[in-house]
């Protein structure tokens, strides 16, 4: 026993060194293994720089852009204190809700014409009431003709005469309001003046323009914007409309003969011509010439755009012209704007929801603008990544211009792009981007292509 313990005893040391060099042999690892598979002339290293300098940034006015075929009208008044007074309205051509139309036998008269509009939603919380008028149309609209939200259009196609019988008025608590229009007597018999068709209809009443009261102040700051439900939908009639309300005899339960009275309507369809008008006193906004503006307006309901635009200078140096030897593929460019009131978050309530970059083409006949693809999905959805949406937690905006970019690049030339609240048409909220401490950033992810 004492003689197969002492083996075992020299056996150990030799067994714990082979188990270590086995050991060894197993962890280390050949680190060569693949190390020349690509050359160092052909490894391509993903870069980000700061392409800041390369756009210049100013304020401008927005004056061509069409506010036709709205989902949403607006109605109000609005003073902020800093971008300054809003104003917005609205044309609408209304029609009858059916054309196999009867009265009752026996009616007995009008009773009155009025508008009524309801309110889906407001922006502001001033309560100074504001008074709404009501001027009739007297030119033709058609749903394919481009109008621009301008008062001096409004004025031009309506009838200098305010409708509004009365002194009815809104304010931001207001749900509803129901205007009384004057000469009503003849209005009504206008109304029912049609035969069987819109045609016919039309040659007797165009449409409505429908405003708040210019003279009227807010104070120092305040008002409010309404959004109007007007469009009916293919599935039920919105909450607002013309109505006429005319009496006819009936007999009660006692036997006593009593004048009822009911109504008809005449609507706003998706089919019929309407555009919000807007009005803005925004002339300190704009950035002057050789200006360097130390705010950035995003204003809505086509205030003032902040307009961006890459030099032909700056673009060179991404086309491998100025170098023969290199060339440059960018994976990503992304603008990110830094809200300018970073230091209060219940400002940012008062900040527009998303951004969206727009391209002007003009030509002979006609100005379009039309938004650039690089935001959406391949599905028409908005990529999420940096979509042009708020981002409350880092204060910013972030907006893809990957697209735009290269093909500016590839061109040698870009057209500016304007940036916009992206429902410039309906929403009264503004964006206001720092320009000084925080200036926006044009970042540019890309690998360097080197030539032999």
């Amino acid at each position: 026993m004492t003689r197969f313990l002492q083996k075992s005893k020299l056996a150990i040391p030799t067994f714990a060194l082979l188990h270590l060099l086995l050991a060894h042999a197993c962890t280390e690892v050949d680190k060569t293994l693949g190390e020349d598979f690509i050359p160092p002339n052909q490894e391509l290293k993903v870069q980000v720089r700061d392409a800041t300098g390369f756009i210049t940034m100013r304020n401008v006015a927005l004056d061509s852009m069409s506010t036709g075929s709205f989902s949403v009208a607006t109605l109000g008044r609005l003073d902020d204190g800093r971008l300054g007074k809003t104003s917005a309205g609205f044309v609408a051509q209304f029609l009858p809700a059916s054309y196999a139309f009867t009265f009752e036998e026996g009616v007995t008269g009008f009773d009155s014409v009025c508008l009524v509009l309801g309110f889906s939603s407001t922006y502001g919380s001033d309560p100074t009431p504001m008074t709404v008028q009501v001027y009739e149309v007297n030119a033709d609209l058609s749903i394919d003709s481009v109008y621009y939200g301008k008062p001096e259009v409004a004025n031009r196609i309506s009838k200098s005469a305010n409708l509004a019988a009365g002194s009815d008025s809104i304010t931001a608590e207001s749900t509803s309001v129901r205007v009384r229009l004057r000469d009503d007597e003849q209005l009504f018999n206008r109304l029912f003046s049609y035969t069987t068709s819109a045609d016919s209809f039309l040659t007797f009443f165009k449409g409505l323009y429908v405003k708040v009261k210019d003279a009227e102040a807010n104070g120092a700051a305040g008002g409010s914007i309404k959004s109007v439900s007007l469009v009916n939908s293919s599935t039920s009639y919105a909450s607002s409309a013309i109505v006429a309300y005319y009496r006819y005899p009936y007999t009660d339960s006692e036997g006593v003969t009593r004048d009822s009275v009911t109504s008809f309507t005449f609507h706003v369809f998706s089919t019929t011509p309407r555009f919000n008008v807007f009005e803005h006193d925004n002339a300190h906004l704009i950035t002057q010439d050789g200006a360097v503006a130390d705010m950035l307006c995003m204003q809505g309901l086509l205030g003032v755009a902040t307009k961006m635009e890459v030099s032909s200078d700056s673009l060179a140096a991404w086309t491998g012209t100025g170098d023969e030897k290199k060339a440059y593929a960018v994976s990503r460019a992304e603008l990110v704007l830094h809200v300018q009131d970073t230091s209060d978050y219940a400002k940012l309530d008062a900040y527009a929801a998303q951004l969206q970059c727009i391209v002007r083409h003009s030509s002979d006949t006609s100005v379009t603008y039309a938004s650039i693809w690089d935001m959406y999905a391949s599905d028409g959805n908005f990529n999420s990544a940096f979509d042009g949406a708020i981002n409350r937690s880092l204060m910013q905006y972030s907006l893809n211009l990957t697209h735009y970019f290269n093909a500016a690049a590839k061109d040698g030339s870009a057209l500016p792009l304007l940036l916009i609240p992206y429902s410039y048409t309906s929403d009264a909220r503004s964006v206001l981007i720092n320009n000084t401490s925080s200036k926006p950033q044009l970042k540019i992810t890309y690998v360097e292509i080197k030539k032999e």
